[in-house]
């Protein structure tokens, strides 16, 4: 591992002991109330400084911004990009699957990224050029070679009538950091997100193509605004998903 995701981890860690004691807390409710969107808002702050007090230690010089602020910022030598709680719907209903994401930055390129699981000590991290790897070794995108009961992670804001064709299994996590950690691992075969940021994007993009497999958006070209949406996963997979979209896509607008 590259020191600079050694201090990324310890940074992660040391908010994350915070996250795991803060989680069972929120106000409860039957639906999601100002009151649990403010105990969100508190606790991701809290997170974002106790991550970027830990970070400016080792880097002083280095900049850290929220992964809402990235595109605000692409041009920064070197910026730290982080997501304190990817799945907030998830933390807002007390429901244990959100992570902490962690992308490093050299001039509006991802050349690290981290991802870590606090409920399940899951950790993956990334170097471009130099592959994925979590806690039990390097990561690789499955070799799935057909759409028959592929298992794909989705967003649940697309139609699932639009892959009804391919005859796919579809999860929605409501985490995309773990459906990314989990596609670059084989765990899925592929994902589709109907909207990614620039951040979710490269980030997303950097995981996979370092797993062996292809990212892009839902068109299969590069990303320019959010409704670019977002798939990822094995190259036959990912052809298949962008060729289907593309059909219904054409016929829509027709």
């Amino acid at each position: 591992m590259q020191p600079i995701l050694r201090i990324a981890t310890q940074a992660v860690r040391a908010a994350g002991r915070e996250l795991m004691a803060r989680a069972p807390n929120v106000p409860s409710s039957r639906s999601i109330s100002a009151a649990s969107e403010a105990y969100f808002q508190r606790t991701h702050d809290r997170a974002l400084r106790t991550i970027a007090s830990t970070i400016q230690r080792s880097y002083p010089e280095h900049l850290v911004v929220s992964a809402d602020d990235f595109d605000k910022h692409m041009n920064a030598d070197i910026s730290w990009v982080v997501e304190p709680i990817c799945g907030r719907i998830n933390f807002l209903r007390r429901f244990d699957h959100f992570c902490t994401l962690v992308g490093i930055a050299q001039t509006n390129r991802l050349q690290h990224a981290l991802i870590v699981d606090h409920f399940r000590d899951g950790h993956f991290h990334v170097t471009r050029r130099e592959g994925c790897f979590t806690n039990d070794g390097r990561m690789r995108v499955s070799d799935t070679r057909t759409t028959n009961d592929a298992l794909v992670a989705r967003d649940g804001i697309d139609s699932s009538e639009d892959y009804a064709n391919l005859r796919l299994t579809t999860r929605v996590s409501g985490c995309l950091g773990l459906d990314i950690a989990n596609t670059a691992c084989g765990r899925f075969d592929a994902l589709t997100y109907t909207n990614a940021s620039v951040f979710h994007f490269q980030f997303a993009r950097l995981f996979i193509r370092e797993a062996g497999g292809f990212a892009s958006t839902l068109s299969g070209g590069e990303w320019s605004t959010i409704e670019d949406g977002l798939i990822a996963g094995n190259t036959y997979l990912h052809r298949k998903l962008v060729a289907e979209h593309s059909k219904h896509a054409s016929v829509a607008v027709v």
